[in-house]
């Protein structure tokens, strides 16, 4: 799994907008603002480190119910170890609680937490936490925590594994029995039902969910693919096929009649043919989103070129997309 690269505009899905929306990053019409530092440092970034400064950071958060986790954008205050001001918005009561609560969506970091301590070196991010952290309602609630600690934390570029202490001792096992891996890595996949370790091979599309706040967020869901497919091809097939078994909750923003015609590469472009199909999904807009991050999870792609039976597509407001799509850094800028 790829961390989220882009060089489209930073959108937040968890403080009131107005006049922005998908479309904002399908067609960018401005440059990126700097995320400053984007690895942990005790320094701010360029463009960080006074008054009213902040950090976009990306925040993996639960549902109400408790069943996914899924991304968001949320602004962080600058502060000497932004790292730990990030994870601090991942405690259930923390900063980020009652934003997070308007759209229907909360922290799964048991209440209480701290951080008893913090270094970052080689890619590898070690953090003590307080006792706190065991305070997990069930397996479900750990396997969430585990995933939503792995995956903010590596959104920092200076971060690509981590490990968990507890009060100054290894962590190997969650209260409820969870196993705690020695390294965490993204290898291990994100609201995953079942482990991707038996073919060694997954990938990670993206489904709906609707909010109790109204409108659609899209939500990563990783699953094992035989180990000989081809995992653009893999990846467009899972997110057509829309929720598997027991992924309650869940729907697909894809037509389950529309068909890959043609996936190539141009480049680190892939450049996909669907059929007309496609062009009948109750929400193109989201449907585009969902192609777009879902192929550019895979390694060596970063756009995605669009055509519905050979043609390029139009959006429902109007707009064409003549131009691949590049990935946002905000999977959820809004709720859609």
């Amino acid at each position: 799994m790829r961390k989220i690269l882009c060089v489209v505009l930073i959108l937040m899905l968890v403080v009131p907008l107005s006049g922005c929306g998908l479309m904002d990053w399908i067609f960018p019409d401005k440059d990126p603002e700097p995320s400053g530092d984007d690895g942990y440092s005790d320094e701010p970034g360029p463009d960080e480190g006074s008054t009213g400064k902040v950090r976009k950071s990306v925040l993996y958060v639960a549902d109400t119910q408790g069943n996914y986790i899924l991304p968001v954008s949320f602004d962080i205050p600058w502060e000497e170890g932004i790292a730990k001001a990030v994870i601090r918005h991942l405690v259930e009561g923390g900063p980020a609680h009652q934003s997070l609560t308007t759209k229907g969506l909360k922290a799964v970091v048991p209440a209480g937490t701290s951080i008893l301590g913090m270094t970052v070196k080689d890619g590898l991010a070690v953090v003590d936490f307080s006792p706190q952290l065991l305070q997990t309602a069930d397996e479900a609630h750990e396997r969430l925590l585990l995933d939503a600690l792995t995956y903010t934390l590596t959104e920092f570029e200076s971060i690509d594994r981590v490990t968990l202490w507890v009060n100054g001792h290894a962590l190997t096992k969650m209260s409820h029995g969870t196993p705690v891996d020695a390294v965490l890595t993204r290898e291990r996949g994100v609201n995953s039902r079942v482990s991707a370790k038996g073919t060694g091979v997954a990938v990670t599309i993206y489904l709906g969910m609707d909010s109790l706040a109204g409108g659609l967020f899209l939500v990563p869901v990783t699953r094992p693919v035989a180990s000989a497919a081809e995992l653009g091809s893999a990846a467009l097939e899972q997110l057509v096929g829309g929720p598997a078994a027991g992924e309650t909750g869940l729907k697909g923003v894809i037509p389950a009649t529309a068909r890959v015609q043609r996936l190539s590469m141009e480049g680190n472009t892939a450049v996909v043919d669907f059929s007309t199909d496609l062009a009948q999904a109750e929400k193109l807009d989201v449907a585009v989103a969902a192609i777009v991050l879902t192929l550019t999870e895979l390694p060596n792609i970063s756009g995605v070129k669009l055509t519905v039976d050979g043609q390029n597509i139009t959006l429902s407001d109007g707009r064409v997309l003549t131009e691949p799509v590049l990935r946002p850094l905000s999977t959820n800028p809004l709720a859609f």
